[in-house]
């Protein structure tokens, strides 16, 4: 039988051509499966992942955000261990694969990659609160609130959060309910209908009942919740996508006011000014006065994901510009859904940001007196679990509703009930450090004192300058150690270590009296230029008006009593060298009897003598000179030894 010679070089054709297939089939499906994932397409972007072969740690990442958002966090574990065993993962995957671990309630396993984390970005806010006590949870998971949570009877299998009280006896709420129209639009990152407002009648024993559809004219095509509402139920701002009336134009969403027309039906909703196309802004809270409002946004100048802001109203009925509530409340993670009590001061918001159960944890910081915020409490167990709560709301009697997806739910997310909530007001660290800076010697107020607060790390907090009553005053956190400097032009730098949980009252006092810095007693010599001496020819007697020269001197040595003078003594060039330094050594003895016979110790005094070998001028041996020549260098010149420029 005659062999094809041709044959293997077809099986080596077909081969490659199957495998440049296989190539580009792979390369399809993973801009398929990006192009699902971009535009939130979670479900579809999940299933086109799957089916690539060859995974590598960007797939895993995608993957395991995408379980996330569809809310299956055991293989969104699954696909961050995937990415960790790569070894090309990056610090915030370590951090979100720590935070799935906690969703999925593996909290020593968490703990032990928030370690991991810490070590990688040791500045993040984030690492920083876990390093402080890598075992939070077990406290939080220890509840004493003695509180019961009532899963409401309006839930449905969908989406329902968000409740916010409307006028006395309502609750108007977000859902993503079946509105049973024709054509029901989906949202493509859960794949359920887009949000609108609901409202439900508040009843005895806080249960919501009898839901119905909020105005149509608020409620149209898109995301059209969550609300806020004024006190008189006449003036709300909505959370909503960016539309008009035919087409959705962006995922962004954008805050919106509306006023109730004729006690009837609300008005078209307006944009507010500072919304912006580059950013979201939503999930607002206002004060029952309509005056104040929360929400939250990802603009820029933020501290990482969505940060929580607060924006006044102006005399004229506009909003101002909003502001960031700052690094005490905001994290590099995601901070949302503002609710402020007015009454009590106290503001709840959720955070993945801060140390928590899992998912978004539910926190509380009350306002103080100077607009600063305590430390954010987690209201720990059962208010929040392991996974996302959110949407708090509450009144001074206790009573109240949150949003959750936990486990047990009727659906997506779920809104629960609760009543006699305030043990957490106790836990709250709500401490102040005060003091008066004082004058030591005179224990007189010191004002212009700069007061300095650091915390245990070394990082400047904040300064602080008195007045003429020299007091000072900071809100500082309960149970935590701080170090206070104190500065004053003219007085010695002030500190002091304070642990706040040495003191057993919430009004820490801590009080600085200065001290002046002692004065170097030598200090000022150096202005003082002594004029010499001169001599009569062969003399070495004072002359009679050169005495109150050495008065002055006197003087100056008891001003000074560590004064040290040199007396250096000198000659003219007539006569023999010898004499004239036997004639220069009396020159100099004169003048330290005469020192010493007005009081002045002899051991102050360093006496020199040195004849004719130092003129002032030319006058040496052989050259001729004039009278006041000679006179020039018959004298006795004075040099304070230990003076300090």
């Amino acid at each position: 039988m005659k062999r094809n010679k041709r044959y293997p070089l077809v099986v080596i054709f077909l081969t490659l051509l199957l495998g440049l297939s296989s190539v580009q089939a792979q390369s399809l499906r993973l801009k398929k499966a990006d192009k699902y994932f971009q535009e939130f397409s979670y479900d579809k972007a999940v299933k086109a992942y799957e089916r690539i072969e060859d995974k590598n740690a960007d797939i895993y990442r995608n993957l395991a955000k995408s379980y996330l958002m569809l809310g299956d966090t055991g293989k969104s574990e699954d696909n961050y261990s995937q990415l960790m065993s790569t070894g090309k993962y990056k610090p915030e995957d370590v951090y979100d694969y720590a935070s799935v671990l906690l969703m999925n309630k593996k909290y020593d396993e968490a703990a032990n990659w928030m370690q991991k984390y810490a070590k990688l970005k040791p500045q993040d806010s984030r690492a920083r609160a876990f390093m402080e006590n890598p075992l939070y949870y077990r406290d939080l998971l220890k509840s004493d609130l003695k509180v019961q949570l009532t899963n409401q009877d309006i839930n449905t299998k969908y989406e329902d959060f968000s409740p916010t009280y409307y006028k006395d006896n309502q609750v108007v709420f977000a859902s993503s309910r079946d509105n049973k129209l024709l054509v029901n639009r989906k949202w493509n990152g859960n794949r359920q209908p887009y949000l609108d407002l609901y409202v439900a009648d508040l009843e005895s024993g806080n249960t919501l009942s009898n839901p119905l559809k909020f105005d149509k004219n608020v409620n149209k095509k898109y995301h059209d919740a969550p609300a806020t509402f004024n006190k008189e139920g006449d003036y709300m701002v909505v959370t909503r996508n960016i539309y008009d009336e035919k087409n959705l134009k962006d995922n962004k969403l954008w805050l919106y006011d509306s006023h109730l027309q004729y006690e009837q039906y609300w008005s078209a909703p307006r944009p507010l000014h500072f919304n912006d196309k580059t950013y979201s802004c939503g999930q607002a809270s206002m004060t029952p006065d309509g005056q104040v409002m929360y929400f939250a946004s990802d603009m820029p100048g933020g501290f990482g994901g969505t940060d929580i802001y607060k924006v006044t109203r102006n005399s004229d009925g506009s909003w101002g510009e909003p502001v960031n509530l700052g690094a005490r409340i905001n994290t590099e993670g995601n901070e949302m859904f503002p609710y402020f009590d007015s009454k009590g001061g106290y503001l709840f918001y959720s955070s993945n940001g801060l140390p928590g159960l899992g998912g978004l944890d539910i926190f509380v910081s009350k306002e103080r007196r100077d607009g600063s915020y305590t430390k954010p409490l987690n209201m720990g167990s059962p208010i929040n679990s392991n996974r996302d709560d959110f949407s708090f709301i509450y009144k001074e009697d206790g009573s109240g509703f949150l949003s959750s997806n936990r486990s047990g739910g009727k659906g997506d997310d779920d809104i629960y009930g609760f009543s006699n909530l305030n043990k957490f007001k106790d836990k709250i660290q709500d401490c102040y450090l005060s003091g008066t800076i004082t004058d030591k010697r005179t224990q007189q107020a010191l004002d212009f004192a700069r007061v300095i607060l650091y915390d245990y790390q070394g990082k400047e907090l904040g300064s602080f300058e008195t007045k003429q009553d020299g007091k000072y005053m900071y809100p500082v956190d309960c149970g935590s150690v701080y170090k206070v400097v104190v500065l004053h032009d003219g007085y010695k730098k002030a500190q002091s270590d304070i642990d706040t949980k040495s003191f057993n009252t919430s009004e820490i006092v801590k009080d600085f009296a200065l001290e002046k810095p002692m004065e170097d007693p030598n200090k000022g010599l150096c202005d003082h230029k002594i004029q010499p001496l001169y001599y009569d020819l062969d003399k070495f007697y004072i002359r009679y008006n050169d005495k109150v020269k050495l008065d002055e001197i006197v003087t100056l040595m008891n001003k000074y009593p560590q004064m040290v003078l040199e007396v250096a003594s000198h000659t003219d060039a007539r006569a023999s060298k010898p004499y004239n330094v036997t004639l220069s050594h009396n020159r100099t003895n004169s003048v330290v009897n005469y020192l010493v016979e007005h009081g002045i110790n002899k051991d102050r005094i360093v006496a020199k003598w040195f004849g004719e070998i130092y003129p002032v001028n030319g006058c040496v041996d052989g050259v001729k000179c004039s009278e006041e020549e000679h006179q020039q260098n018959r004298r006795t010149e004075f040099r304070i030894l230990n003076c300090v420029q």
